[in-house]
């Protein structure tokens, strides 16, 4: 029984891979660089024609103010817009006040598949060693709520 588990086990994700996306300016960035600071992190997979997507993340904008009062984390907004709608992205960012959240481009899908994201908005709750402790996909009004709670477990 075990040996028929062992399949299912190692496609796991168990944490955050070693994969190189690039910034809002361009630059390219191991993704485990987020893990400096040592906070477990909101990670949130999206792109910029997804209503569901930008619905989550400016909820999670709009209550990131109160929530940093209550946790020591941070939110990652990972773009999936490939290179030619890349460019859409920072001005969204910047017009819609995500001025706190880190913001990666995922342009060729390298850490997409490496995080095994199939539908978007998907998003990822780490702690601050880059394990993945909650997942969800999809986007309804309030559920940002779960994931603020997720986090409040890892203070």
């Amino acid at each position: 029984m075990a040996a028929m588990l062992m399949p299912l086990m190692a496609m796991a994700q168990k944490g955050l891979p070693s994969v190189e996306v690039k910034d809002i300016d361009g630059n390219a960035v191991n993704v485990q660089s987020i893990l400096d600071d040592g906070v477990p992190i909101i990670l949130s997979f999206w792109y910029t024609t997804c209503k569901p997507c930008l619905q989550e993340l400016g909820a999670v904008n709009d209550a990131y103010v109160d929530w940093i009062e209550e946790a020591d984390f941070k939110v990652v907004a990972v773009s999936t817009d490939d290179s030619r709608s890349s460019a859409k992205v920072k001005p969204m960012v910047n017009g819609r006040g995500w001025t706190d959240f880190t913001i990666l481009l995922d342009e060729n899908g390298d850490l997409k598949r490496a995080m095994n994201v199939q539908t978007q908005p998907t998003v990822f709750v780490l702690d601050k060693d880059g394990n993945v402790v909650y997942t969800h996909t999809g986007y309804t009004p309030g559920s940002e709520e779960e994931l603020f709670d997720q986090i409040l477990k890892l203070q």
